[in-house]
């Protein structure tokens, strides 16, 4: 899942939040002021971009190097067993020596939080500066992989010189599911698993990091920082709404937050409209291109000169408009069952009666990406496609209490009802949709979210209706003093796609919060080639991007192009002159009108659903809307 995306059989890892960026391409990390206001005439407050700005390694205070008070090995010796909810082992500490593709010494911890959350913790021996970086977990997790950033990757020095401790957890489980054909999540029979999984793994991970940080060098981290894309976002935001003073800032890359929804509804859903009664398919793959490139026709923004939309919520594509000549199906056209596909994929999951299941639906670019998703591949049926087994896995396992291990996955399911059902069931711990995050802003945090608009496994349209609420909760003020909204044209889910994917947003988040900066447009590049050894910070799991080899030698990538992202709701335009692939030549412009994110569906997104549930002498388990 992603809840959005699917595990694959390799343990691969999509670059996100420190992008992968030659050290050298210093305008590739520039931070830049902000330009535009809502509230005021925007359209006469333009700056030009300027990449003078480097945010490398000077992006916080600068906070002095802490070495261990313990030797490494003196860790599985200390009792964490007493840690509030967070009963903690360590099984195993070692130091790992820099060399190779590893850029620094690190004391190497693994462990288990109670009942059965696996983590591993990576602390510097020599470089350490009282930062903690948690990761994220994507998918359904159950699997632990912590990920420093080669030194060659990117100038965002607290994390690939070791400045950080770092940090990840499996939720609480194991998985060896494949997540395709309609995956037996199994682990989720256990009601505390569940829980674990939902919202209590990362905030007992934080604790018991804190702790054993505390006993190696003598006092817990100044700043803690989260990290996390797809089900990571979700965690993120899971913390901030129900933790606030776990970390000092948090980073929510394309977050799976309004989960019970978007595994019930959005994705079973999608995983059944491309096949007939029979089992035979409707839109083949084959025809995806052909609509990409008549989308992309269609909607592209020329003044990004990259045939990127800038704001797909702007595109007015029909999919008539390459309806098959008397319906005569041909490779170039769309036959009238091909064309009701499509816009069933644009429209979402949507009740008998119109009533909209989920925040919208897939994006207009995303057409390409839809291959293996929900399209099949050639020769291959509905249950080779990765949103079948995600939601079926949750129909059946992971979204009931008590498991219902024969339901079918049919139109059926997608009525209010049905949707309401789910809700009642598990929103209550596996949903971080709360838009009052005043706890989170009053403790001093900071929030940079982001998405990839043309995200076709979790839509960009939850994520603006998502700050939309934050606003009309808190007001537009206070929105604005803690909270910050990226939008990556092009870029599909936690990367990839045709847009320009690798970014830095770690940087400005640690300059804002340490020092006060307000965070402007960061420099955004398409890269290609290259190899960099080791992986993102909580990125999702399955994708396309695999991580080289231990130990491999590093090469840079060649930039293509780069392009400034601002602060939503602002856009980008060419400047008129210069160099049209280099992000110095082009400015903020603001929208022609700024947009409505309200959206109507049969949910929405309010205080007070949560529930905190307790387990008394091993056995019994209890839940309720007050925290215990």
């Amino acid at each position: 899942m992603s809840p959005g995306h699917a595990h694959s059989s390799k343990r691969t890892r999509i670059v996100i939040l420190v992008a992968v960026i030659a050290a050298a391409l210093v305008t590739g990390l520039a931070l830049l002021p902000d330009t535009f206001s809502a509230d005021a005439d925007a359209g006469a407050r333009v700056t030009k971009v300027s990449t003078s700005s480097s945010v490398g390694g000077d992006v916080g205070k600068n906070l002095p190097v802490t070495r261990p008070k313990i030797s490494c090995a003196d860790l599985p010796q200390k009792d964490f067993g007493t840690l509030d909810d967070a009963a903690t082992s360590v099984a195993s500490a070692s130091v790992v020596a820099k060399s190779g593709s590893n850029a620094y010494e690190y004391c190497d911890v693994k462990g288990t939080v109670a009942p059965q959350i696996q983590f591993e913790l990576r602390l510097p021996t020599k470089t350490y500066r009282q930062r903690y970086l948690q990761e994220g977990c994507g998918g359904y997790c159950g699997m632990v992989g912590v990920s420093a950033q080669p030194a060659a990757s990117t100038d965002c020095a607290p994390v690939t010189d070791g400045s950080f401790a770092l940090g990840q957890d499996n939720q609480g489980h194991v998985s060896t599911s494949g997540m395709v054909g309609g995956s037996a999540e199994v682990w989720a029979t256990n009601p505390q698993l569940k829980v674990d999984f939902g919202y209590r793994s990362e905030h007992a991970f934080a604790t018991a990091a804190k702790a054993i940080t505390k006993a190696f060098y003598g006092a817990e981290p100044t700043y803690s920082y989260y990290d996390g894309c797809s089900d990571g976002g979700r965690e993120t935001l899971m913390e901030v709404q129900r933790y606030p003073g776990d970390f000092s800032a948090a980073l929510v890359g394309a977050p799976a937050f309004n989960q019970t929804a978007l595994n019930a509804m959005q994705e079973a859903y999608l995983s059944t409209i491309d096949f007939r009664a029979d089992g035979s398919t409707i839109l083949p793959a084959s025809k995806l291109a052909m609509l990409h490139k008549a989308v992309i026709a269609k909607c592209a923004d020329p003044k990004l000169n990259n045939d990127l939309i800038q704001d797909p919520a702007t595109c007015a594509f029909d999919p008539a408009s390459l309806k098959c000549a008397d319906n005569k199906d041909s490779s170039g056209c769309l036959t009238s069952e091909q064309v009701d596909v499509v816009r069933k994929a644009y429209a979402g999951v949507t009740a008998p009666d119109g009533t909209h299941l989920y925040t919208g639906g897939q994006p207009y670019g995303s057409e390409a990406a839809w291959e293996g998703l929900f399209v099949p591949k050639a020769g291959q049926g509905q249950s080779s496609v990765q949103l079948y087994g995600i939601g079926l896995g949750f129909l059946r396992w992971v979204g009931k209490w008590e498991a219902d291990p024969t339901l079918k996955l049919d139109a059926s399911l997608f009525t209010v009802d049905t949707f309401k059902a789910y809700q009642r069931e598990v929103s209550g711990i596996y949903d971080a949709t709360d838009p009052d995050l005043t706890k989170f802003h009053e403790a001093g945090g900071k929030l940079i979210q982001w998405h990839g608009l043309t995200d076709p496994n979790i839509p960009p349209t939850g994520t603006r209706a998502y700050r939309q609420a934050v606003i009309d909760t808190m007001g537009q003020g206070k929105a604005d003093d803690f909270y910050r909204l990226y939008l990556f044209p092009g870029v599909n889910h936690c990367g990839g796609g045709d847009g320009p994917d690798s970014f830095d947003l770690l940087s400005p988040l640690i300059s804002w919060r340490e020092t006060g900066r307000t965070p402007g447009a960061v420099i955004a590049s398409k890269t290609s080639g290259g190899n960099q050894p080791g992986g993102p910070a909580g990125g999702q799991l399955g994708g396309s991007d695999t991580k080289a080899s231990a130990g491999a030698s590093s090469t840079a990538p060649t930039v293509e192009y780069t392009r400034p992202v601002y602060p939503y709701p602002q856009l980008v335009a060419y400047d008129g002159s210069g160099d049209k692939k280099d992000a110095a030549n082009y400015r903020a412009h603001p929208p022609d009108r700024l947009p409505d994110d309200h959206f109507k569906w049969a949910g929405s997104f309010t205080s007070g659903y949560q529930e905190w549930c307790e387990t008394k002498n091993g056995k019994s388990m209890s839940c309720g809307r007050h925290k215990p």
